[in-house]
């Protein structure tokens, strides 16, 4: 973790959230990536500047937090969740499954991220979480994410430009996950340890102090899905159509996720209605210029 930034919790069962710094960079596809045919939108490079320092939680969203989330405001999430099938060697929707008892891992813990979640549910998560704090929690834009995730590495990973290199700090598809998966795609050569999901926090964080940035699940962001770059804002803004949109940009990758999507830039998207066993979320929260962030 960088000398002098603040890691900070708003109440004794919030997500551990950390300050992170003002600064820029290029958004998209870095030059490292001869072996990926990223067309757009990554391959329309975007100078991002963040002019206000925000906070961004440390982990993806566990159990345990969505839990209390659940209890205190009775939201209602409907049964049905898309899990993989190892019986079709596929992804497959099952309407007996939710966020409680997701496909993986076969037996959770309240420190696994919490997954079968949609857009929907992560944006009534930080509502609660903002009338609770009294602080403006959201979910992290796209810029603000690849921002977050890069941890101001200029490489097409936060650790550099191998996907071998990185397991001790993501967890992929790799050799580990492999040998109980066989999915059919390249795997990246090293073992992380997990064969699937793992709990937060067990790998090595990135140079900002924020782990699984990349792997582990794919995380929900604010923006609306596009095909193109042009015209975005080249702010910390999330890039959003008036009446809202179908589909959201997702983020990060997941266990199950190949080296040629276990990137910083690697731009993906979902319906926002989706539900899955390898999707969830992580908050940002926004500080006020002069003031602690408590």
């Amino acid at each position: 973790m960088a000398a002098g930034q603040e890691v900070f919790r708003d109440c004794e069962t919030c997500p551990e959230m950390l300050r992170l710094p003002v600064g820029s960079y290029v958004m998209g596809a870095g030059a490292d990536e001869p072996d990926v045919l990223a067309g757009p939108p990554e391959s329309e490079w975007t100078v991002i500047t963040l002019p206000r320092a925000f906070a961004v939680s440390r982990h993806e969203v566990t159990r345990a937090e969505f839990a209390r989330f659940m209890r205190e405001t009775g939201h209602e999430i409907a049964p049905g969740c898309q899990i993989w099938d190892g019986s079709l060697s596929r992804y497959a929707d099952d309407g007996r499954r939710d966020w409680r008892t997701p496909g993986v891992p076969a037996n959770p813990l309240e420190e696994h991220p919490v997954t079968c979640v949609a857009w929907a549910d992560a944006q009534a998560y930080v509502a609660w979480l903002s009338r609770s704090t009294r602080q403006r929690y959201r979910l992290p834009s796209e810029a603000e994410w690849e921002y977050a995730a890069r941890a101001g590495s200029v490489a097409s990973r936060p650790w550099g430009s191998l996907a071998a290199d990185g397991c001790g700090q993501a967890n992929t598809y790799d050799l580990t996950a492999q040998a109980s998966y066989a999915l059919g795609w390249t795997a990246a050569a090293c073992r992380d340890g997990y064969a699937d999901v793992a709990p937060v926090g067990q790998l090595a964080p990135n140079g900002f102090g924020l782990t699984d940035m990349i792997g582990n699940v794919w995380e929900w962001t604010e923006d609306c899905s596009t095909g193109s770059r042009v015209g975005r804002p080249n702010g910390p803004e999330a890039w959003t159509w008036l009446g809202g949109c179908e589909e959201r940009v997702i983020r990060g990758g997941g266990w199950l996720s190949p080296p040629s999507r276990s990137r910083s830039g690697h731009y993906a998207s979902a319906p926002a209605g989706l539900r899955a066993d390898y999707l969830g979320f992580r908050v940002a929260r926004d500080i006020e210029t002069g003031r602690s962030s408590r």
